[in-house]
């Protein structure tokens, strides 16, 4: 993620010269800020700024920010959805990426997240794959990456050999290059290998998935 940099408004500096200049033992007045000067852009770029420093509840709450300054403002609900997703607040990222959903219904990806959030819960399965159809339907250049969570979403729901299908499919097309992402495919295919009683096509998976990170002699 490219950070951007983010021009500070005026008030924190001065508290901060203000603390700097008081007696020791002395605490900062308590300021209340009447009016926030910050647009939901700056708020946004300072969430960027705070989450790739690994300050996730400080970004978290900027982005919530940017979200209140401008609700319609859908690079500040995916932030957000990432984020807490990524923290594991799958309450928040649902109500995000929802959000997000009804301002951009085109997007693909976004939907694709949503129904990553109810894989993570357990819950609302089908709403998930009613995503995961019409995301390959707006974007079929990311069909891969959505055969792999409906794959996973079929294994949830006891489907393993449609499971498999949909795993092997893309395990066979995701982009070469990325060996984080095949080897999260190859072990969701080994998983549904497994529950399909398949031991050839299990053990299959496991070796690629090794062989994606090992050492050539």
């Amino acid at each position: 993620m490219r950070l951007i940099a983010f021009k500070p408004a005026l008030w924190p500096v001065l508290l901060f010269l203000a603390s700097s200049l008081l007696p020791a033992g002395c605490s900062v007045p308590r300021v209340i800020i009447l009016h926030d000067p910050l647009t939901a852009e700056d708020h946004e770029q300072l969430g960027r700024i705070y989450e790739g420093q690994g300050k996730s509840d400080l970004a978290v709450v900027q982005y919530q920010e940017a979200v209140k300054k401008d609700r319609k403002r859908v690079s500040s609900l995916l932030l957000l959805g990432d984020l807490s997703f990524r923290i594991s607040d799958y309450v928040q990222a649902e109500s995000a990426y929802r959000q997000a959903i009804d301002l951009d219904p085109g997007n693909g990806d976004v939907r694709n997240n949503l129904a990553w959030v109810y894989i993570r819960t357990g819950r609302k399965l089908e709403i998930a794959t009613e995503h995961v159809i019409e995301a390959m339907k707006l974007n079929p250049a990311h069909r891969p990456f959505y055969l792999d969570t409906l794959g996973v979403i079929l294994l949830k729901q006891g489907n393993a050999g449609d499971a498999v299908t949909a795993l092997k499919e893309a395990v066979a097309t995701l982009p070469g290059d990325d060996r984080e992402l095949l080897s999260q495919a190859q072990g969701h295919l080994a998983d549904a290998c497994r529950a399909a009683g398949n031991d050839g096509c299990y053990y299959e998976a496991v070796k690629h998935q090794r062989d994606l990170f090992r050492k050539p002699d």
